[in-house]
C-alpha cells in the first residue's frame, strides 16, 4: 500500500490531472472576462469581482490545508490527499469512506493489499461524482427553470429554501451534539457572521459583505485553538 501511495507513477498522474484543471480554469476565466467586456461591464468592476472571488477561493483553502495534513496521516502519503482535496473532495467523506472500507477488509489502511488499496482509491473518487451524474440529464433543465421570469413560478424559491433547511437539519444537530469543540466553533462562526453582517450595513462598510465568509472562516478556525485549550 505504501509503495503505491508514494509511487512516482501516481505522482505523475496527479500532476497531469492538476495541470489540466488549472489550465481549464484559466481558459474559463479568460472567456468570462472577455464576455464581460463585450457586455459593457467596466474593467474595474470585473477586477473587483476577480479580487473578491480570489479571497473566497484562497481563505477557505486554509481549512482544506488543515484537512490535507489529517488525510496525509491516514494515507501516509501526500500524493493522493493532494489529488482528492485539490479537485472535488471532502475531508469528512474521504476519511469516512477510507475507514469504512479498511474495516470492511478487516485491516487498517497501512495493512491493505494493493488490490484493496486500489478499491479504496476508486470508491473515494467515484463516490464524489454522483452530483455530476445527476446534472448531466437534469442540470440544463433545472438551470433554465430557475432563470425563468420570477413571476412565472415560485417552485425555485421553495426548492432552494427546502434544500438549505435540509442541510441545516442534517448537519447542525450532528455538529452540536457530536463534539463540544465543533459546537463551540460553529456558534463562534455564527456570532462572527451575524456581527459582521450588522457592521456591513453601516455607511461606508458595504465592502465588508465580500469578506464576511472569509473572516468568519478565519476567526472560527482561530477560536478552535481557544476552545481546545479550555475544553479539550
Amino acid at each position: 500500500m505504501k509503495d503505491i501511495a508514494n509511487s512516482s507513477l501516481l505522482l505523475i498522474l496527479v500532476i497531469i490531472g492538476l495541470v489540466y484543471i488549472v489550465g481549464l480554469s484559466l481558459a474559463f476565466l479568460k472567456k468570462a472576462y472577455t464576455r464581460c467586456i463585450e457586455l459593457g461591464i467596466s474593467k474595474e468592476k470585473v477586477k473587483d469581482v476577480i479580487k473578491s472571488s480570489a479571497v473566497f477561493s484562497i481563505v477557505p483553502a486554509i481549512s482544506i490545508v488543515v484537512g490535507f495534513f489529517a488525510l496525509v496521516a491516514v494515507f501516509q502519503s501526500v500524493v493522493w490527499p493532494w489529488w482528492r482535496l485539490s479537485v472535488i473532495g471532502s475531508l469528512s467523506y474521504e476519511t469516512q469512506i477510507s475507514g469504512l472500507l479498511a474495516s470492511t477488509f478487516g485491516a487498517t489502511m497501512d495493512q491493505l493489499s494493493p488490490t484493496q488499496f486500489g478499491a479504496v482509491l476508486i470508491l473515494m473518487s467515484v463516490g464524489m461524482l454522483s452530483g455530476f451524474l445527476i446534472l448531466i440529464p437534469f442540470g440544463k433543465k433545472m438551470c433554465m427553470s430557475v432563470n425563468k421570469d420570477k413571476n412565472a413560478s415560485t417552485w425555485k424559491y421553495v426548492f432552494s429554501g427546502v434544500f438549505m433547511m435540509t442541510l441545516f437539519a442534517v448537519y447542525i444537530p450532528v455538529i452540536l451534539i457530536g463534539d463540544t469543540i465543533q459546537a463551540l466553533v460553529m456558534i463562534t462562526g455564527l456570532v462572527v457572521a451575524v456581527g459582521l453582517g450588522i457592521v456591513a450595513k453601516k455607511p461606508g462598510m458595504a465592502w465588508l459583505n465580500n469578506f464576511i465568509m472569509a473572516f468568519t472562516l478565519i476567526l472560527g478556525m482561530a477560536s478552535s485553538l481557544l476552545w481546545v485549550k479550555l475544553f479539550g
